[in-house]
């Protein structure tokens, strides 16, 4: 199963959308891709989730499932300043 590192969660749609109608995708560096798509490291944004279970670290999206390693540093920063948390997402 591919591991995401170094993560976040951006959002796609447009920008006049309600957030909970936009979906969300995650980007980040891609270890161990089984299909041989991406080199280790390479910068990936996935489709849309479908799901983000943050308590076993496992993220879906319709085709891929992904393993989730550490956020983005610089992410949970942004998340901080603006009193929001990862787990709003789930």
């Amino acid at each position: 199963m591919p591991r995401l590192e170094n993560w976040f969660i951006s959002s796609e749609g447009s920008p006049y959308q309600a957030p909970e109608l936009q979906k969300k995708r995650l980007t980040g560096a891609i270890y161990e891709d089984e299909k041989h798509r991406f080199e280790d490291g390479k910068i990936v944004t996935t489709s849309s989730l479908i799901e983000l279970d943050l308590k076993n670290n496992i993220a879906k999206t319709r085709n891929t499932k992904y393993i989730l390693g550490k956020p983005s540093e610089n992410y949970l920063k942004w998340l901080k300043e603006n009193n929001m948390a990862l787990e709003q997402f789930e």
